[in-house]
């Protein structure tokens, strides 16, 4: 095999490997915003559900607690956090484990039947994500960047999108 040909294989291997990389950082992120928002939802209802809280709180108090809990709720219900986390923590694990075969072939050991294979198998894996949030997308590049050492790479997210990433699709802009 030539140079240039094995330059090629190292390079859709390590494209392969980068996409993977990404969407593991990307679904964990995911995962864990779901579940914490699960978790706070429960947390408000068993807390504001209790009576001794509700005893302490007025009249007016108890109005707020309550409604407070069923919006909470209601959200918890409508957009079935626990599930969203358990898809995101499904499709990371998937990926990590596609992400294991090919490390486990080696840096110098695949072909390019290797190289077609794992490329298949991404985008088979892509076809169950979710439409992807923009700006999560690049601060998960930017973490990426950065712990690669290509700091200079790193886009510059806006404060609000930075805040927001998890509940709005930002459209990235060019660098």
């Amino acid at each position: 095999m030539s140079d240039t040909e094995q330059n090629y294989l190292w390079e859709k291997r390590h494209s392969i490997l980068y996409r993977i990389e990404l969407s593991v950082l990307y679904h964990q992120k995911r995962e864990r915003f779901f579940e914490v928002c699960d978790k706070l939802a429960k947390a408000v209802a068993v807390i504001g559900g209790s009576a001794a809280f509700a005893s302490f709180a007025g009249e007016n108090g108890v109005k707020t607690i309550a409604a407070i809990i069923t919006v909470s709720s209601t959200i918890a219900l409508v957009f079935s956090l626990s599930d969203r986390s358990r898809r995101h923590a499904g499709l990371s694990r998937d990926f990590r484990q596609l992400e294991s075969e090919i490390v486990g072939r080696g840096e110098r050991d695949f072909t390019e039947d290797d190289i077609k294979m794992w490329d298949a198998k991404t985008r088979l894996l892509e076809t169950d994500e979710p439409a992807a949030l923009g700006a999560l997308v690049t601060l998960c590049q930017n973490e990426l960047a950065i712990a690669t050492g290509n700091a200079g790479r790193v886009v510059r997210v806006p404060l609000y999108q930075r805040l927001l990433a998890h509940f709005f699709n930002f459209t990235p802009r060019p660098a």
